[in-house]
């Protein structure tokens, strides 16, 4: 955990004395290990998102804590469509167009992204995960269902991101309006003036944020449930990478034959196997490209002048590299455990907090304001 991480940051914030003895048992999860706490009722977890949301480093615009609710601490961080069995290629694709066939007037005037994060927010698998800026909603998604679970509030320090973004509305854009095919480089599929290669690769792989962003608030669901959306970007293949693992076994022209089809420069090939770090791909293994590895071929080909400039120099190295793939990119680990902590609430205590929610008006019937909602949560006090 990095010393000035948001984590670490908490860590040192909330006392070791209000921590409850059971989060030793989840802080030793891999994939969650980051600072950890667990609360029996509302009055500590009020205490504890307090000082969570105090520990900003910076008082910088558009800095702020969000919150995700889930009522299964084990949830892992996906977005609905990473969580389908036999992803296809065009899934997201039919999924998005049955949905506008269905309900055109729904989405009209609203921008792509807004398009998408109106379709998750009612049910339909996107790559959006739902987060809100209200941590009192995010406990009360935490504790509704799967009541013999444990919940888990996960709080995360980010930037609010504009959706007309370029980044974020490329991607978008691309899931709503264009065909997709395994086969399309990250060029031909992402890129345009408005979203250079460049910028879509670093933004993926070298900065060590997430993108999350505020929609518009189409309704009073939505607005009571303070929504924000993380946006999960394609995955990438690395066309030369068993190219270049497979070189000096086989000889520069073989391996082009064999693992590129013949298709690429051998000149350009010579050129990585001269700059770029070959041992670290033969232990990677993996032609998914990840944080890592595009940080170690990046410093490789870098100079002293470390912005785009640098690309434009060695565009002709990086132009017919990269391939999109359907598989959307996970949350690096090392990003969950320095800028996300955990707040689990015991199986337990789930309804005592429900019950502690409906006091302070955050019940069914203001998360969901329909009348069948009123009706439930009213029901719900009479029992």
């Amino acid at each position: 955990m990095k010393e000035d991480s948001f984590a670490s940051r908490v860590a040192k914030k909330i006392s070791k004395d209000f921590v409850a003895k059971e989060r030793a048992d989840y802080e030793k999860e891999i994939y969650y290990s980051h600072p950890t706490f667990c609360v029996k009722n509302l009055s500590e977890y009020i205490q504890l998102v307090t000082t969570i949301s105090a520990v900003n480093k910076d008082d910088l615009p558009g800095e702020t804590v969000v919150f995700r609710g889930i009522a299964d601490s084990n949830y892992e961080l996906l977005p609905g469509l990473a969580r389908l069995n036999n992803l296809r290629e065009d899934t997201e694709k039919e999924l998005i167009n049955d949905f506008l066939t269905h309900r055109p007037d729904a989405f009209s005037g609203l921008v792509d992204f807004d398009i998408l994060a109106k379709m998750q927010h009612y049910g339909l698998p996107t790559r959006l995960l739902d987060f809100s800026i209200n941590p009192l909603v995010a406990l009360y998604f935490a504790c509704e269902s799967k009541k013999s679970k444990d919940g888990r509030i996960l709080c995360h320090n980010t930037f609010l991101q504009n959706d007309s973004e370029a980044f974020i509305s490329e991607i978008c854009t691309a899931a709503i309006r264009k065909s997709f095919d395994e086969n399309l480089l990250v060029d031909e599929y992402l890129c345009n003036e408005k979203l250079t290669l460049y910028r879509y690769l670093a933004r993926t792989y070298l900065y060590d944020e997430t993108t999350v962003v505020r929609p518009k608030y189409w309704n009073q669901r939505i607005a009571n449930q303070a929504g924000v959306f993380m946006i999960f970007p394609n995955n990438v293949v690395d066309r030369y990478k068993s190219v270049l693992i497979h070189a000096n076994e086989l000889g520069t022209s073989k391996a082009i034959e064999e693992y590129g089809r013949g298709k690429f420069d051998e000149e350009i090939i010579l050129e990585a196997l001269e700059k770029e770090p070959i041992d670290y791909y033969e232990l990677d293994k993996n032609n998914f490209l990840t944080d890592e590895c595009f940080s170690k071929m990046y410093d490789s080909y870098k100079t002293k002048n470390f912005e785009e400039g640098f690309w434009d120099k060695n565009k002709k190295q990086f132009e017919y590299r990269f391939m999109i793939s359907r598989e959307l990119k996970p949350l690096n680990a090392e990003l969950i455990r320095n800028n996300f902590c955990s707040i689990i609430v015991e199986s337990k205590s789930k309804n005592r907090i429900l019950r502690e929610l409906s006091y302070v008006g955050i019940g069914a019937d203001y998360i969901y304001p329909e009348l069948e909602y009123t009706a439930k949560e009213i029901k719900r006090r009479f029992e």
